[in-house]
């Protein structure tokens, strides 16, 4: 086995991840460090499949109170969307209002993949590696994204939480950052010590990129005796949620403002999963993913004009409910698209209906491609021309009119 290729086998048994200090000073950055080239990409995978007919509701459909009588949002409840007579706000999507009004944030309706699955771990695999003709291809299309354009920066691509998400994995190197205030390799063995001065040899000895990123990543580690994560305040105002999520989007909002060269960041949310009890659930999740949202919007201020945030889920839910006040695994769903260059102030939908014709087996039928909005984003936004690469199998070249560029 060639030496770098030992060296990917190592770290994916080892699992590193990577913290680093952001504190005003640039300094273990200083080196192999280049300026993003177009957006600042942050993708939000819900997982556990959102019932996105309860979060962007058309109430302007009489079959959503027909059928959902028992789990539907209230329309006197509901947050006006400017120029739409058919979809409204859950009212736990509050902080979301203005920037949807202020042009920022568009939505997509009944959007999905092409499967017929509804489990889980399917789903979300088939969505993250965005590959749905069987070939087996294992990396994520985040990551054909970064591997197509070539490095830029040790810290292209990280993966916020507590694993790096499927969509970045693959050759391109990436970090994995699970807080900012630890650093360390990340094994249950006894032989720890022993690994990572094994790690600090392979580093040492090999070259490329993937050497490049571990070694810089372990200068860091060292920086970390003298460092204060804490002192970090947000700006405008910015309040997160003291929640693994909002803490998550705060360390991303930190690495955009470090100039670190971040590219791509992904972050999940997860307990959408909601078979019972749907109604009580879903409006503090909701608060949390909006408050979250929210607060990294007031934090990067004018540097939002280079950020895209996109948010979505690995399904929808059944239209009609089920006996214990929850639904069940569907189709089609809502994202969400944030950003300085979103066309904002709309919901894009190509609207099938939730009349019993109209249902795909039950469920909302997708009428959009969920590929298509990451298509025209990593073009427009990114600048990205390798898309059969990234996205293989999918060449349909029409556009959403979801983004400037």
């Amino acid at each position: 086995m060639a030496r770098n290729e030992s060296r990917r086998h190592f770290l994916k048994l080892a699992g590193l991840t990577a913290g680093l200090p952001l504190l005003g000073t640039h300094r273990v950055f200083a080196q192999g460090t280049t300026p993003s080239q177009g957006d600042v990409l942050v993708v939000v995978f819900q997982r556990g499949g959102m019932d996105g007919l309860n979060v962007v509701v058309p109430a302007g459909d009489a079959a959503y109170y027909d059928r959902r009588r028992t789990v539907s949002i209230a329309e006197t409840d509901l947050l006006p969307l400017a120029g739409q007579a058919r979809f409204g706000l859950h009212p736990a999507l509050a902080p979301l209002q203005p920037l949807y009004a202020a042009g920022e944030l568009a939505l997509v309706h009944a959007a999905g993949g092409p499967t017929h699955s509804r489990s889980h771990f399917s789903c979300q695999d088939l969505l993250e590696r965005a590959v749905f003709d069987g070939s087996g291809l294992a990396s994520g299309w985040l990551n054909r994204h970064l591997g197509a354009r070539g490095a830029a920066s040790d810290f292209q691509g990280v993966g916020l939480g507590t694993a790096v998400a499927r969509s970045l994995s693959g050759p391109a190197p990436v970090l994995g950052i699970h807080t900012f205030d630890g650093f360390a390799l990340r094994t249950h063995s006894p032989r720890a010590d022993a690994l990572e001065a094994t790690l600090q040899t392979l580093n040492a000895s090999a070259g490329g990129s993937l050497a490049a990123v571990a070694q810089t990543a372990f200068s860091a580690m060292a920086e970390l005796e003298h460092a204060d994560p804490a002192q970090y305040a947000p700006a405008n105002g910015a309040v997160y949620p003291e929640t693994p999520f909002g803490r998550e989007l705060q360390q991303i909002a930190q690495l955009i403002k470090a100039g670190v060269g971040l590219e791509v960041a992904t972050v999940d949310l997860g307990g959408w999963d909601h078979h019972d009890d749907e109604l009580n659930r879903l409006a503090p999740l909701l608060a949390e993913f909006a408050g979250a949202i929210a607060a990294f919007r007031a934090d990067l201020g004018a540097a939002m004009n280079t950020v895209c945030l996109v948010s979505m889920s690995e399904f929808g839910r059944r239209v009609v409910p089920n006996a214990s006040g929850g639904t069940d695994h569907g189709k089609g769903n809502c994202l969400f698209v944030l950003g300085g260059g979103v066309v904002g102030g709309q919901v894009v939908a190509d609207w099938p209906g939730l009349g019993e014709p109209d249902l795909d087996d039950g469920d909302l039928a997708i009428t959009t491609d969920y590929r298509a909005v990451l298509r025209e984003l990593l073009r427009k936004r990114r600048g990205e021309t390798a898309l059969d690469q990234v996205f293989p199998g999918y060449g349909d070249p029409r556009e959403l009119g979801l983004f400037r560029g």
